[in-house]
């Protein structure tokens, strides 16, 4: 009985050990390497570098030392908080409570130079530990906007390094559509546009209208990628779009003539023209098109019809997002009441809101023979990136000499680069302030490819509020012709086209 009963006694008291035992391997070994177990080793790979399309590097690595602490190895976190605060000129409480944390790491301070890692690591070895880690190094200031950033931790949070995000943190290099010389010329250009024309901002994009490879994306002040994530409303320059809807469906024929006589009332609403001569109120759609008469493209708009003018517009891809690699892209603004009176003001630009990227995008079809292409800011290795085909070609050709009229004969006119034919289109828009249109405050805006009849760039800029001029005619127009002339020269030096 006494022998059993010492059995018994004896087994419980090697359980409780062998309990106690696993409980202590648990909490100190298993729970307290999770504790201490530094967020960096989680994954060493390095972060993708960005390049741009001739393999420049614009974003890459640079190797730092991050200086963390084992606060269970500390017996006067006052003390060495005091010293460390010393040693990095900061207030020393900041890294005392971190010290006193219940924790088996805490980071001290991220991404310091060697020297400086060196000289805190002698503060208490043992206790403070040193981890290499990688920090973003960004080589171009004219795209920083476009290329985003990353945190501490090198997580994309916003541009390209967050749209892209999971590609770069798997290592993967990325090649851009963007030729980082053409960018700086441009960003050159801009800024030096703006002390004349003393705009409030700008923007420049060149695009492909074959591959929809975007060559340069320039925002003038570098605070935001306003291309993108900004709205206005496109004015003139929509015409284009319109001009092409009632071609295709043949709901005007290229000789009709509309009375373009101011006033011109639809349901109370007066639209308006701004001040220009005509040898007659009596205009084709071409000569509409030309003088950029806000009555006449009112009057195509209805020719058209809701049905059929919301659809295509869809169609275009206004009001939904490009989908181009860099985060932060608004998708544009339709209006909700589709009505004859929304009908008309958007015929000509007005009551419906873009995004630079998607009103030059959309003159894609116009310079390609009628098809959509996608805007991408990484390099292709394909000649075409076609999506599907909005209009004929037969549709896009038309509206392709009628965009070189307007340059050679029209609004157009400071464009004009001798020996090469442009075709383009001027837009002048009043912006909204307190709910009304102002008489004083413009987005003024110029989209146009070239060459016209095989073209190779589609150039569209946009500058918001210039104060020499309210018309884009005196301003776009000619900071187009100055971009195209890059592009040209930049072609014979490099003996190359797209």
């Amino acid at each position: 009985m006494k022998t059993n009963r010492v059995k018994v006694l004896v087994g419980i008291f090697i359980g409780f050990f062998i309990v106690e035992g696993l409980c202590l391997f648990y909490w100190h070994i298993i729970w307290g390497y999770q504790r201490f177990k530094c967020p960096a080793e989680e994954s060493n790979v390095e972060r993708g570098k960005i390049y741009d399309r001739y393999g420049k590097v614009i974003a890459m690595n640079e190797l730092k030392y991050s200086v963390f602490a084992d606060p269970y190895m500390i017996d006067d976190p006052v003390m060495l908080g005091k010293k460390i605060g010393n040693l990095l000129n900061r207030n020393a409480e900041i890294y005392i409570e971190r010290l006193k944390r219940n924790l088996r790491f805490v980071w001290i301070e991220r991404k310091l130079d060697l020297e400086t890692a060196n000289r805190l690591l002698s503060l208490k070895r043992g206790a403070l530990f040193i981890e290499e880690e990688y920090q973003r190094l960004y080589l171009n200031d004219d795209m920083k906007e476009v290329i985003g950033n990353v945190d501490v931790d090198n997580n994309g949070l916003s541009g390209i390094e967050l749209a892209l995000d999971s590609r770069l943190k798997r290592g993967e290099d990325i090649y851009l559509s963007i030729d980082s010389i053409l960018q700086a010329k441009i960003n050159s250009l801009l800024e030096d546009s703006q002390k004349t024309l003393k705009f409030n901002k700008g923007i420049v994009i060149v695009m492909s209208p074959w591959t929809g490879e975007v060559l340069a994306l320039v925002n003038f002040p570098h605070i935001k990628n306003f291309a993108i994530q900004d709205i206005f409303e496109p004015g003139s320059t929509f015409k284009p779009i319109v001009a092409s809807i009632a071609l295709e469906e043949k709901c005007v024929s290229e000789d009709e003539k509309f009375n373009c006589k101011p006033p011109f009332v639809v349901r109370g609403v007066s639209i308006k023209d701004a001040p220009h001569e005509v040898e007659s109120y009596d205009m084709t759609l071409e000569k509409i098109i030309e003088v950029s008469s806000n009555i006449g493209m009112a009057q195509v708009g209805m020719k058209i019809g809701t049905d059929l003018f919301y659809r295509y517009i869809t169609s275009f891809r206004f009001g939904s997002p490009t989908g181009i690699e860099i985060a932060g892209e608004t998708s544009g603004m339709l209006p909700i009441r589709k009505d004859i009176i929304s009908l008309t003001q958007n015929s000509f630009g007005q009551g419906i809101a873009v995004n630079a990227l998607q009103l030059v995008s959309s003159y894609a079809p116009l310079a390609n023979g009628g098809y959509i292409v996608k805007p991408t800011i990484l390099k292709s290795l394909s000649s075409t990136n076609f999506l599907n085909q909005v209009i004929s070609s037969e549709t896009s050709k038309k509206i392709t000499e009628m965009l070189v009229n307007v340059v050679e004969n029209g609004t157009g006119k400071k464009a004009k680069i001798e020996g090469i034919k442009i075709a383009g289109k001027t837009g002048t828009a009043q912006k909204v302030v307190d709910g009304c249109y102002s008489m004083d405050r413009h987005i003024v805006s110029f989209v146009g490819y070239l060459p016209a009849y095989s073209p190779r760039y589609i150039i569209g800029v946009i500058l918001d509020e210039p104060k020499v001029s309210k018309w884009a005619s005196d301003t776009a127009a000619p900071l187009f012709k100055e971009i195209a002339e890059i592009l040209l020269y930049d072609e014979q030096l490099k003996g190359e086209r797209l």
